[in-house]
């Protein structure tokens, strides 16, 4: 009787058997890899989406109550950057004047001027994040907004801003004026088109996406 018949495997066969085996172990581990990438690729696109719709549906809550877009803040803020905030499209930078408001909803009016007291909601970047913050018109009796601070700064008197994603990688917008033409100043806009760039990489790969909006002010 020979080895061969006594059983067992040649290290010729079992050399084959291990590469095999690897060779199919590696396959596997590849296919596993890609379709686990596509998944999280997948789940990234979908967060980037419900995010960008969730942060425009509140910049459409808001400039659609909007008195006007303003170019600069009028309202003290304590936190706000060196000269103050600015509407810039290249800074991610936003600012919506809209009338102050008792907790009935009624519009607090200032009896000098017979206009009503304005609220500013400043939208803005840092890195991916962005962010909202209220500055709330003080000279407004019974106004429902609060200012907000910097989360670092952020006190129960001035809760921190709000975050709307960490994922914006830019916002951009284009004002229309009262005869629908594009204008740089932002206080002659009477509607606004807004977009939201997002952008995450998941597995190596740069996932992206762009979502836009038209809105127009209501209270124009």
């Amino acid at each position: 009787m020979t080895k061969r018949e006594e059983g067992g495997f040649t290290i010729t066969e079992l050399t084959i058997s291990v590469t095999i085996a690897g060779f199919l172990a590696a396959i596997l581990f590849i296919v596993t890899f890609y379709y686990y990438a596509n998944v999280i690729q997948s789940e990234v696109s979908t967060e980037m989406a419900l995010g960008s719709q969730s942060i425009l549906a509140q910049m459409t809550d808001d400039i659609r109550l909007a008195d006007a877009i303003a170019s600069t803040n009028l309202l003290a803020d304590a936190n706000q950057p060196g000269g103050g905030w600015a509407t810039n499209d290249p800074s991610n930078i936003l600012i919506i004047e809209s009338p102050a408001v008792t907790s009935a909803r009624d519009i607090i009016f200032d009896p000098d001027t017979g206009f009503p007291y304005r609220n500013e909601y400043i939208y803005f970047t840092s890195g991916n994040n962005m962010y909202k913050r209220v500055l709330a018109n003080t000279a407004a009796t019974g106004n429902t907004a609060v200012t907000t601070c910097p989360t670092a700064l952020a006190t129960p008197s001035c809760p921190p801003d709000r975050l709307l994603s960490n994922l914006v990688s830019n916002v951009s917008f284009t004002f229309y004026d009262s005869s629908n033409v594009t204008t740089a100043d932002a206080s002659q806009a009477r509607s606004v088109t807004l977009n939201i760039d997002m952008a995450k990489k998941a597995f190596g790969k740069n996932v992206t996406l762009s979502n836009a909006t038209r809105i127009t002010l209501r209270n124009q």
